[in-house]
C-alpha cells in the first residue's frame, strides 16, 4: 500500500532510458555501450587455482628477482579494482561483472607465481624506498584517490570509462609482454606456469582493449579522456602509480632485447594508434628505465654485466646485476 495523493513504483515515469529510477541497466538504450565481447561467458569460464609442482622448480637469482617483481605487479589487482570502483565506472554493469571475475583470476595468477618464488627459495624484500616523491605518491595512493575519484567521476561522467578501459587495456598488455619476456630465461615447471600465466591473460587484454577502442572512437570527448588517462605520470609498469625500489633494474633486465621492446611498443600502439600523439607509456617507461641502468652501471665503482650475469666490456648488452630479493607488498592477501 502507498499513501493517498502518491502514486506506486510502477506508475512513476522516469526519463528515457531509466528503469525504476536508474540509469543504464536498460541494455537496449543507447547510452549503454554493448561490444562483441562475452562477459557472462567470460563469468562463466574464469579459472582459479594454477597447480605448481615445487620439487621441479629451479628458478636462477636474476630471474626470481624479476618473477618477483612481476608478481608484485600481478597481485596489484585489488588496488586496481578499488581504483575503478570508487570511480563512476562503477555504474557501467558489464564493466563492473567483468571486473568480478578479473580479479578473481588476477589472485590466481598472482598466487601461481608466489608459489613459484617460494619453491625457488626467494625471500628476503628491497628496501622501502625513502624518496619523498614516493612517499606522496603512496598517500596519494592510500587517502586522496579514493575521495578525488568519485567527485571527479561525478563532474566529467562517462567519458571517464574511457580513459579507464583505455588504462587497463594498455597495462595489462604491458604485464603480458613482461611476462613473456622473462619466460626464455625459465625451465621446466617454473616455465610451465608462467606460460600459462601469459596465456590465461589473454583475454582479459581482449575485454579492455575491446572496451576501450569502442568509447575512443564513439565521440571526441572520450577520446580526449582517454589519452589524458595515459598522459605523464602514469606508469603501466606500477602499482597504481607508485613505483617499487627495485623497478628500473627489473625493467631494464626484462626489457634488454630489442625484441621485447618492440613487442611492448607494438602492444601499446593497440590503443596509442587510435589517440593524439600514439601515447606509448609502457615503451617510455622502459626507456627511462634503461637510460637510469645505464647511468648507474657506468659509475665508478660498477661493473657492466652480459646477459647471463658475467662482467663484461663497455660495449656489452647491459644486464642489471643481481639485486635484492623481492619484498611483499601484498595487496590480496597472497
Amino acid at each position: 500500500m502507498v499513501m493517498q495523493g502518491s502514486r506506486s513504483a510502477v506508475d512513476v515515469e522516469h526519463p528515457p532510458g531509466h528503469v525504476d529510477g536508474c540509469l543504464f541497466s536498460d541494455a537496449d538504450h543507447p547510452t549503454v555501450l554493448v561490444t562483441d565481447f562475452d562477459v557472462p561467458g567470460y563469468l562463466e569460464q574464469a579459472r582459479g587455482r594454477i597447480p605448481v609442482d615445487r620439487e621441479r622448480i629451479d628458478l636462477p637469482a636474476e630471474a626470481a628477482r624479476d618473477l618477483g617483481f612481476l608478481w608484485r605487479l600481478e597481485n596489484s589487482a585489488l588496488a586496481e579494482t578499488r581504483a575503478l570502483l570508487a570511480s563512476w565506472t562503477a555504474n557501467e554493469a558489464r564493466i563492473t561483472a567483468f571486473v568480478t571475475a578479473w580479479g578473481y583470476e588476477r589472485y590466481w595468477l598472482a598466487k601461481a607465481l608466489r608459489d613459484v618464488l617460494d619453491a625457488g627459495g626467494a625471500t628476503g624484500s628491497p628496501a622501502p624506498s625513502r624518496v619523498p616523491s614516493t612517499r606522496l605518491r603512496e598517500v596519494w595512493v592510500e587517502r586522496a584517490l579514493p575521495i578525488v575519484a568519485p567527485i571527479v567521476g561525478g563532474v566529467v561522467r562517462e567519458p571517464v570509462t574511457a580513459g579507464h578501459m583505455a588504462r587497463l587495456a594498455v597495462q595489462e598488455g604491458a604485464l603480458q609482454v613482461a611476462e613473456a619476456a622473462l619466460l626464455p630465461r625459465l625451465n621446466g615447471e617454473a616455465h610451465r606456469v608462467l606460460a600459462e600465466v601469459v596465456e590465461r591473460r589473454e583475454e582479459i587484454v581482449r575485454f579492455f582493449r575491446t572496451e576501450a577502442i569502442a568509447r575512443i572512437t564513439r565521440s571526441r570527448r572520450e577520446a580526449v579522456l582517454a589519452r589524458i588517462h595515459l598522459g605523464w605520470p602514469w606508469a603501466p609498469l606500477r602499482i597504481v602509480g607508485v613505483p617499487e625500489p627495485d623497478e628500473a633494474a627489473a625493467l631494464a633486465s626484462l626489457f634488454a632485447e630489442g625484441s621485447d621492446r618492440r613487442a611492448l611498443t607494438a602492444s601499446d600502439a593497440v590503443i596509442g594508434q587510435q589517440l593524439a600523439g600514439n601515447p606509448q607509456p609502457s615503451a617510455d617507461e622502459v626507456r627511462a628505465a634503461l637510460r637510469f641502468a645505464r647511468r648507474r652501471q657506468g659509475s665508478p665503482g660498477r661493473r657492466r654485466v652480459t646477459k647471463d650475469g658475467r662482467p663484461g666490456t663497455a660495449g656489452s648488452r647491459l644486464r642489471s646485476t643481481r639485486s635484492r630479493p623481492v619484498r611483499d607488498r601484498s595487496e590480496n592477501g597472497v
